[in-house]
């Protein structure tokens, strides 16, 4: 299941901007003010099916604050609706969610008639719940919403400069382990040999409150983040989709040979990581440069 990518800094942002206090975000969601205080570090991500409204609270729409980079599955499209699986026992009309359950964990498909008051619940398109169960089974099915259809966009692709940047964190560091701005602008002036990035600098094109298309920044952010730098350059849907499948399948591996839940990936795993994505996609721009 593509998980989304909570912005736990933009969510911090937006609520302080709203003059919210914790405790009362924490009683709007149904949690405690502890965990409201987790998220925001980013040591702990809101269950799912509480990004609705932790979106909604701060003003943003769910894209916003927790972009999704691939395509929903059943489980996705009920955790978008912020609903859990008893709440959908009213939905279909049963005493249990059973059939639910077993339809995301791709055991049993879901009895037809549920489908439409599914759809209606998790206001989605029949299409889109029909190619969402698919893939609950491992059945890859293309977006079949259509302003994707029209659009020609790469389904599942990052588009801007602030959610490539968002990505990255996200598949190569565990939460709470991820480097600080101060430490990619570091990294990246050390290794394309000249002071190019800022912590300022790296926070603003990370939240998106600014943009560049300074070839030389893009340079040394693809540096400090150990990705090929045609991932920030191209303006192209699909070569990013590419970048971003190679990206996918080399750091899940690695998490795979390393086992779950170990320390954050060094810089010889980032490395690695590097060298074989540029294998993968073939090497369009050049790598980053060595320390």
């Amino acid at each position: 299941m593509p998980e989304r990518v909570f912005n736990a800094e933009r969510f911090h942002t937006e609520r302080r901007r709203k003059g919210l206090r914790q405790p009362a975000a924490a009683e709007s969601l149904g949690v405690s003010p502890n965990q409201v205080s987790r998220y925001e570090r980013g040591l702990l991500q809101p269950p799912p099916e509480k990004l609705p409204a932790a979106a909604r609270l701060v003003g943003l729409t769910l894209d916003e604050l927790a972009p999704r980079y691939g395509l929903p599955d059943l489980r996705d499209l009920r955790c978008d609706a912020g609903m859990q699986q008893r709440d959908t026992q009213t939905v279909i009309g049963t005493k249990s969610a059973v059939s639910v359950s077993a339809a995301e964990k791709g055991l049993r498909r879901l009895n037809p008639d549920f489908v439409v008051p599914l759809a209606e619940a998790y206001g989605v398109s029949v299409e889109e719940l029909e190619a969402a169960q698919e893939r609950s089974f491992g059945n890859p099915v293309p977006d079949v919403r259509r302003d994707a259809l029209s659009s020609g966009d790469a389904p599942g692709a990052p588009q801007s400069l602030a959610e490539k940047i968002t990505y990255l964190l996200a598949q190569t560091y565990a939460a709470g382990s991820r480097p600080t701005d101060a430490e990619l602008a570091r990294k990246g002036n050390a290794k394309v040999g000249g002071i190019v990035l800022s912590e300022d600098l790296v926070r603003r094109l990370r939240t998106g409150e600014t943009d560049s298309d300074d070839a030389a920044v893009l340079r040394a952010l693809a540096a400090a983040m150990d990705a090929p730098p045609v991932y920030f350059t191209s303006d192209s849907p699909e070569e990013a989709a590419r970048i971003v499948a190679g990206i996918r399948t080399v750091a899940l591996g690695v998490m795979a040979a390393r086992g779950a839940g170990e320390d954050p990936l060094n810089d010889e795993w980032l490395d690695f990581i590097a060298s074989s994505i540029q294998s993968i996609i073939g090497d369009q721009g050049g790598g980053s440069q060595s320390a």
